[in-house]
């Protein structure tokens, strides 16, 4: 009985400790891990722009795709557009100051239409490439006409209302 007793307390002894460090040995919580993430759009500018001509027109627009180094150091970075531009970069780094963090495509149109840019990046480091492809386009958003309708007819309902009360 002895013997069955020892053995328990030794178990459980072993248990509390095992247990015990997997409360206290859990890594602490760690920052996003290293990414290029890109960025980008397509905008319609109206009226004359600072520091553009003024043969630029009354309105120009703007496409721009941007890759950011978040978290850490990436090597031979590229940018592509599809059908287009072609940047290069041999380093981006988010920790170095003295190195670029992002590297940038754009282009500036006079006149404004439905337009749109796509493209990627790639570097030499391993990491997420969910956020490396990207597609943003110009496309006049338009209010749905049902919904702006109720809105009056309820405005409309609620000025009847009190001006009746």
């Amino acid at each position: 009985m002895k013997k069955i007793l020892t053995r328990a307390a030794v178990g459980v002894a072993t248990a509390s400790v095992v247990a015990s460090g997997a409360l206290f040995a859990a890594a602490p919580a760690q920052a996003a891990p290293p990414n290029l993430r890109l960025n980008g759009g397509v905008h319609c500018n109206f009226g004359l722009q600072p520091g553009q001509p003024w043969t630029a027109g009354i309105w120009n627009m703007t496409r721009w795709m941007t890759v950011t180094a978040d978290g850490g150091t990436f090597h031979n970075v590229t940018l592509q557009e599809i059908n287009g531009q072609h940047k290069f970069a041999r380093t981006l780094s988010s920790t170095n100051a003295s190195v670029p963090r992002s590297l940038t495509i754009r282009t500036v149109w006079s006149g404004c239409f439905p337009s749109s840019i796509a493209g990627y990046t790639i570097g030499a480091e391993q990491e997420n490439l969910l956020d490396n492809f990207g597609f943003w386009m110009n496309v006049r958003q338009q209010e749905n006409p049902s919904s702006t309708a109720a809105a009056g007819r309820a405005e409309a309902k609620a000025a009847l209302e009190k001006a009746a009360g």
